[in-house]
């Protein structure tokens, strides 16, 4: 699955995604007191086309009737899955108590899940780090929130295999992933963090036993990552004969991130917005380095354009 990237996995990173064959894809994280203003869900980032489906909402928040109302506003907004996030290490997100600063709080974790699974007939899932920190007490608190969420019922748990201290420094620690696998092989459980090459992910994915896997970084700019995993996973092909774009394929996988990119926002905007991904994009090219500067630097679209044409011949 697509994971929810906050500021990146709009409806035009979804569409690419599924193309690619991912089964499963996720809005960016959304404030609970958002999303219960109801206008807020009319707005053109945030519909959903009846060619998304399956997809899932990632919500933020730290009160269980606020959270609650946010649930059932977004199931009635055509969303098909409410993933609760007790993960995000965001300054800005812990300073308020929200996303993993939730982990040293079990009882107010759990009350959330009882609390949307009671009010929503749609999946339910969580989104943990493996504690605040690397302290006994944290990873003690991990633990219980687990075990208590699936007898809950929660409908998955992810896993990102790192401490919120942590952010995104060293690797995640996948054998975490494994043991709660193994602990409560009645649930689905589902593996995050450093998923960035698509041999590796399916490795991780045997090894761990986790029941899927959760790519957020590591689908910005290489939507065909999707098509990588499930061909090693149907065992059809050797990694040096996976999918892999070529530079002219490259380019026109670009455009059509840009073109539906402009459904969303006006031109100009789209251009600025796109940048961060043009960085990622332009790491596939046989000369990352002048490609990703150029492409990032270009001002407008007319320049953009001039700029795909000349490194990728589209």
């Amino acid at each position: 699955m697509q994971a929810s990237l906050s500021g990146y996995s709009d409806r035009a990173m979804r569409t690419l995604a599924r193309q690619f064959g991912c089964e499963l894809t996720f809005s960016g994280v959304m404030l609970d007191k958002s999303v219960c203003y109801k206008p807020f869900l009319r707005k053109i980032f945030h519909k959903i086309r009846d060619d998304e489906h399956p997809v899932g909402s990632q919500l933020l928040g730290t009160d269980p009737k606020t959270m609650t109302q946010a649930a059932i506003n977004l199931c009635d907004a055509g969303y098909d899955i409410v993933d609760l996030n007790f993960a995000c290490p965001a300054p800005k997100v812990l300073r308020r108590g929200r996303g993993g600063a939730m982990l040293d709080k079990p009882r107010q974790v759990i009350e959330i899940l009882r609390a949307v699974k009671d009010a929503v007939k749609k999946p339910v899932m969580m989104k943990l780090r493996i504690g605040v920190d690397d302290s006994s007490a944290s990873h003690e608190d991990f633990l219980q929130i687990c075990e208590e969420a699936v007898a809950e019922g929660v409908d998955a748990l992810i896993i990102h295999g790192r401490t919120v201290s942590q952010v995104f420094r060293g690797h995640a620690d996948w054998n975490i992933v494994a043991e709660i696998k193994k602990q409560y092989p009645q649930a689905v459980i589902i593996g995050s963090g450093d998923l960035f090459n698509a041999a590796d992910i399916v490795d991780k994915l045997k090894t761990s036993g986790a029941d899927g896997v959760a790519i957020a970084r590591g689908a910005i700019g290489k939507p065909w990552i999707f098509r990588q995993i499930k061909e090693l996973l149907e065992g059809h092909l050797p990694v040096e004969k996976i999918y892999q774009p070529d530079i002219k394929e490259q380019g026109q996988i670009i455009l059509e991130h840009f073109s539906l990119l402009t459904e969303l926002y006006e031109p100009k905007k789209s251009v600025w917005y796109f940048r961060k991904f043009l960085s990622h994009y332009g790491r596939s090219h046989d000369q990352p380095g002048k490609v990703r500067r150029e492409l990032v630097m270009a001002k407008d679209e007319a320049a953009l354009m001039d700029t795909i044409k000349k490194w990728y011949g589209v």
